[in-house]
């Protein structure tokens, strides 16, 4: 009996420490929003049910800091109604760190200055956010409020309707604040802004059709557009555009050469004139022994005899030793002039050409073509 009622006892505790440990533990739940609120936006982390993207860099601490300062200088500008250089700093916070709070914010000063598509999409962005493991009461509140605005701005959202005319088997491009649109047939919505819009509109190779239009809030536009179609011009096939690069010729390489070649030619002449009368003085002299009157033909004296046949042989040998030196040293002097010229090209002259054929000429080769 004793172990019986040892054994209710132990029971009996058993329930009891259970029954406390529940009570206790909805209490500790209840407890857990009560954190204390961080003056500053926090780092987005996922869910756990949600991996994060690979490709997605993890704010830094100065990407933290420079946010916290972008965040509280945004919200003092737009208290003091400047609500132009409260957006940049804003969005300055978002992009470097995007969290339900300063997403909020800034979808908020977007609706602020009336710019109801951005705000809602800012909006839509703080929804979809996957809250994190240590969200802060403040990013619960923007995420709520958000809902609460996306909601209330969607029925503002103005709607342009775009009804384009074109011929058959025509297509056009269509922009609006040059932003380009894709079409979805003869017949095209697009969400926008209030305020006014450039709409510009081209078929094929045709002009531009420029509309300007003003739209109001909760406002559907119908906007006509009939631009004109010139088919564009079809590119020749087997014909592509290409790059070439020309190089021209220095004009000192054929200056140089062709005076060296001509200097060249006189040498050689007066080279054979030299020899020759070379040769004649050697037959009328000898070797080792020559005349008096046939060593000074080229003077004449008062009482010389002179041999006239032996002095025009000595004056063709003079003159044409002389020529010789003096066209060899220019065929050399130009010849340098010549090699330096076809060293050193003039600068290369970049053309695109359709048809481009090879040619060779006289001191020339390159290329002929279109250009």
């Amino acid at each position: 009996m004793k172990t019986t009622s040892g054994s209710r006892k132990r029971s009996l505790a058993l329930v009891a420490a259970s029954v406390a440990l529940l009570a206790v533990t909805p209490a500790r739940a209840q407890s857990a929003p009560s954190s204390p609120e961080p003056s500053a936006p926090e780092t987005p982390a996922p869910a756990a049910s949600t991996p994060a993207p690979a490709a997605k860099r993890e704010p830094t601490a100065g990407d933290l800091a420079t946010a916290r300062t972008a965040l509280r200088e945004g919200l003092a500008l737009r208290e003091k109604g400047e609500l132009e250089p409260a957006l940049a700093r804003l969005a300055s916070a978002y992009d470097l760190v995007p969290t339900p709070v300063t997403g909020f914010e800034l979808g908020k000063t977007h609706m602020m200055l009336g710019h109801v598509l951005q705000a809602h999409e800012l909006f839509k962005k703080v929804i979809r956010m996957p809250p994190s493991m240590e969200e802060s009461t403040r990013s619960e509140v923007s995420r709520e409020e958000a809902a609460r605005l996306a909601k209330e701005l969607e029925p503002r959202i103005p709607t342009l309707r775009l009804k384009i005319s074109l011929p058959p088997g025509a297509s056009a491009v269509v922009k609006i604040d040059d932003e380009e649109i894709p079409l979805t047939g003869a017949e095209t919505t697009r969400a926008v802004d209030p305020g006014p819009h450039e709409i510009i509109a081209k078929a094929g190779d045709g002009p531009e059709e420029t509309v300007l239009v003003d739209v109001a809030e909760t406002e559907i536009k119908e906007v006509a557009l009939a631009p004109t179609w010139v088919p564009p011009k079809n590119p020749v096939p087997g014909k592509t555009r290409e790059v070439i690069f020309v190089r021209q010729t220095n004009p000192l390489a054929f200056v140089g050469f062709g005076v060296a070649a001509a200097a060249l030619v006189v040498t050689t002449v007066s080279a054979l004139i030299y020899i020759d009368a070379r040769d004649d003085a050697k037959d009328k002299c000898g070797e080792k022994f020559c005349p008096p009157s046939l060593r000074n033909s080229g003077v004449i004296g008062a009482n010389s005899v002179i041999d006239t046949s032996f002095q025009g042989e000595n004056a063709r040998y003079q003159l044409s030793g002389i020529v010789m030196v003096a066209s060899g040293f220019t065929t050399l002097v130009f010849a340098g002039l010549g090699i330096f010229g076809a060293a050193r090209p003039v600068k290369e002259r970049v053309t695109t050409s359709v048809t481009v054929e090879p040619t060779v000429g006289l001191g020339r080769l390159g290329l002929t073509g279109t250009f």
